[in-house]
């Protein structure tokens, strides 16, 4: 999945009429699309083979047109749930739909602009519920709560940023985060060596580091969280 800031930038353009930024989008979401097709249709889908990636397809170029950031609801989000409701449509109309919508009233609430609009933001308040339940199961297996994690934040600009820094270089490391998932320990001594973060300032932070890595790790998992946590996001409103 692309990073957040190329994303963005590719949207923009893409949303500006930018045709070859739209197809380089689209192109780098692929794997996007089919990883939520899949899941959405409860089977793995192939390229070529099965209609329900083409539908898929049309429905993220869709989103392009359709987002609207007033919404406060990241684009792949967005995107997903448009993916939601399209291949919903189909499977319906197919007359073999799985139960990937809990009400009947779908179809008909994104017809109207009105109702459409109330869709979304119930759509999107549920899967926010949904993506922190996950989330909070995910850090309880590694003996971290919410809780915790309140009392940990970095209360200054400077080291949150060295935090999320070092969050990032560990959710990039295949190496150290197999060791994180493996041990449920911060590998420390190795990321003292290769950031030069002093062991006891990644000592301190040592919960909220592994819980950033996890949200970016996952990312596809924490669509809602990953947007909030992304490099930089918050920083120029503390300037």
């Amino acid at each position: 999945m692309l990073p957040f800031e190329s994303l963005e930038k590719e949207l923009k353009k893409a949303r500006s009429g930018d045709q070859n930024a739209r197809e380089k989008l689209l192109e780098d979401l692929r794997q996007f699309v089919l990883q939520t097709a899949s899941h959405l249709c409860r089977r793995r889908l192939e390229w070529g083979r099965d209609d329900e990636l083409s539908i898929a397809y049309l429905a993220v170029n869709e989103a392009i047109d359709r987002y609207r950031e007033e919404r406060q609801v990241p684009f792949l989000a967005y995107a997903r749930l448009l993916v939601k409701s399209r291949l919903t449509d189909y499977l319906r109309r197919e007359a073999r739909a799985p139960l990937l919508l809990d009400s009947e009233e779908t179809a008909a609430a994104l017809d109207a602009s009105r109702a459409r609009e109330e869709h979304w933001a119930r759509e999107a308040a549920l899967e926010r519920e949904e993506e922190i339940k996950e989330f909070n199961s995910l850090l309880n297996s590694y003996g971290i709560s919410f809780a915790d994690l309140v009392k940990c934040s970095p209360k200054h600009a400077d080291t949150r940023r060295v935090l999320l820094s070092v969050a990032g270089y560990l959710s990039a490391r295949r190496d150290l985060m197999s060791s994180l998932v493996r041990t449920k320990k911060l590998p420390v001594r190795e990321l003292a060596e290769l950031t030069g973060v002093n062991p006891k300032t990644l000592e301190r932070g040592r919960k909220y580091i592994i819980a950033v890595a996890l949200i970016w790790h996952h990312c596809a998992d924490f669509l809602y969280l990953c947007s909030y946590l992304r490099p930089g996001a918050g920083e120029e409103e503390k300037k």
